[in-house]
């Protein structure tokens, strides 16, 4: 039986324990008294509000459940996501898309003053206008 399992019955069992002994003090109660509409109605006359009675119940379940992750240690792969950017690559994809004719043709200016710069590309540097020229009209 697991940890959990094991926490869960228990705190069955307190339930039951804790129904069982309100059953009885109603019951003592309305025996032993009369009826009176103030009084039921009277705050200051309950002996446990329902906070403090499932307060235990809530520490017991924190503490297993922080022993059962020391136990196991946490997984990050479990945590984190598989693709931890898809939702940057999303977001950029648009401007990105927008720069890229501009990154084109800026790799293109760069190449063609380095063919320019050299003495012996003459040709091949009126060859790369001509086709930088076709390709934006």
């Amino acid at each position: 039986m697991s940890a959990l399992e094991e926490a869960a019955r228990k705190r069955k069992e307190r339930l039951r324990e804790m129904f069982s002994a309100q059953k009885k003090t109603t019951t003592d109660d309305a025996a032993t008294s009369t009826p009176d509409a103030t009084s039921a109605d009277d705050p200051s006359k309950v002996d446990q509000t329902v906070e403090e009675s499932v307060s235990g119940i809530v520490e017991n379940t924190l503490a297993l459940q922080r022993e059962e992750a020391q136990k196991t240690g946490v997984d990050i792969t479990a945590i984190a996501p598989k693709r931890a950017n898809w939702d940057l690559k999303r977001d950029l994809q648009k401007q990105l898309d927008a720069l890229k004719p501009l990154n084109d043709a800026a790799v293109a200016d760069l190449v063609r003053k380095r063919v320019q710069a050299s003495k012996d590309a003459d040709g091949l540097a009126d060859a790369v206008e001509a086709h930088m020229r076709s390709s934006q009209l």
